[in-house]
């Protein structure tokens, strides 16, 4: 029984290993579609925390308005 199997490729043939031009494409933009919503989620959360922080200074300021205002009118009493 004599065996088909040769060690020169067939021309048909195709090689696993081979890196095609769409190949790197679809990596780059699988990359993206990964990084950029990672990036946006990022930015929002940072976004968030800086509002909040902004938020706490005005309550505070306020608040040290509202007590300077109670003290005023208690010694106006």
């Amino acid at each position: 029984m004599q065996s088909n199997s040769s060690t020169q490729p067939t021309p048909n043939s195709q090689y696993i290993d081979s890196k095609m031009p769409t190949d790197s494409s679809i990596n780059i933009f699988i990359g993206y579609s990964i990084l950029i919503p990672m990036i946006v989620f990022v930015g929002f959360n940072i976004y968030k925390k800086y509002r909040a922080a902004v938020f706490r200074r005005q309550v505070t300021s306020l608040e040290k308005l509202w007590h300077l205002n109670i003290k005023k009118e208690l010694e106006e009493k």
